[in-house]
């Protein structure tokens, strides 16, 4: 009796090892897992170039070149920061346009200004604001100050024009969505309805009143991508009202159709995976971006 209970021990010992040694992979791999998340992907931003045809875009602005920086969620002016400074310093584009959440904190407008007078931009830089820049303690008016004061336009609600010759467009932007002080038709008011609009909007939640309005190019971030991405799967979260369908890059005609409901006209979005994280700090298989568009004409 004695001599059996010993070996059915020891045969449920055998037994154990291999849901031992799954377990000890599995925590293994989770363990390597968040240390990619962590210390790796957060700094391997990715530089996004791509050409942008638009039916109405003027022909004296065809090959007119916007980068688009988004979500940097600044606190300090670190490793990251540092390489986004160096990606920058070498393109020169005609536009640059930082799309919201750029700074966390109240403490990250320093880091920020200094990060961003490696930016040049042969037309102009133009900021809007996310929903970071109104929850987190940051007094609009007076980082709308300091921005101009630095050399970069805050469209809050607002239009300018940008001329080329005889031709001109219009560079819109809005104040955040997610916190409710966005006006659409205040930032296209007064523009002609044959002029070519390009929209900086945080958050790409309001895209079917924008293609209602005649907006020819959307560049909004807000939904990080999703941050973390599963295999075959994609994001499970994305910020967007929108929902999963709408986590980041280009959406237009069918695509875009498909997700909004309605027919939107020659309206294209691009919606940045943007460059910062928000909650957990960490990026599992949705590497930043900073985005680099030409825009073409027929």
């Amino acid at each position: 009796m004695r001599s059996n209970r010993r070996g059915n021990s020891s045969e449920g010992g055998r037994l154990s090892n291999p849901l031992k040694a799954a377990v000890t992979g599995l925590v293994t791999a989770g363990a390597a897992c968040f240390a990619y998340a962590t210390c790796v992907e957060p700094y391997a931003i990715e530089l996004v170039e791509f050409d942008l045809l638009c039916p109405r875009l003027p022909k004296a602005f065809d090959g007119l070149t916007i980068l688009q920086i988004s979500d940097l969620h600044m606190r300090q002016f670190g490793r990251r920061e540092r390489k986004i400074a160096a990606m920058a310093s070498g393109l020169r584009p005609d536009i640059i346009a930082l799309t919201g959440d750029l700074v966390h904190t109240s403490g990250g407008i320093v880091p920020f200004l200094k990060m961003a007078k490696s930016f040049q931009a042969n037309v102009g830089m133009y900021a809007i604001y996310g929903n970071s820049e109104h929850k987190n303690g940051i007094l609009g008016s007076r980082l709308a100050k300091t921005l101009t004061a630095n050399g970069i336009v805050p469209l809050l609600n607002a239009h300018i024009t940008v001329k080329r010759g005889e031709s001109e467009i219009a560079v819109c932007g809005t104040d955040d969505p997610v916190t409710e002080h966005d006006d659409l038709e205040a930032a296209c008011a007064g523009i002609a309805t044959e002029t070519f609009k390009l929209l900086l909007m945080h958050t790409p939640d309001n895209i079917g009143e924008a293609a209602h309005l005649g907006i020819d190019v959307v560049l909004s971030g807000h939904t990080h991508g999703g941050q973390v991405r599963a295999p075959f799967y994609g994001p499970p979260y994305t910020r967007s009202i929108l929902g999963r369908r709408m986590n980041a890059g280009y959406y237009g005609g069918r695509s875009l159709m498909g997700i909004t409901g309605r027919r939107n006209g020659s309206t294209q979005l691009y919606v940045s995976r943007g460059v910062g994280a928000s909650g957990l700090a960490l990026r599992f298989l949705c590497r930043p971006e900073v985005t680099f568009v030409t825009l073409r004409s027929l």
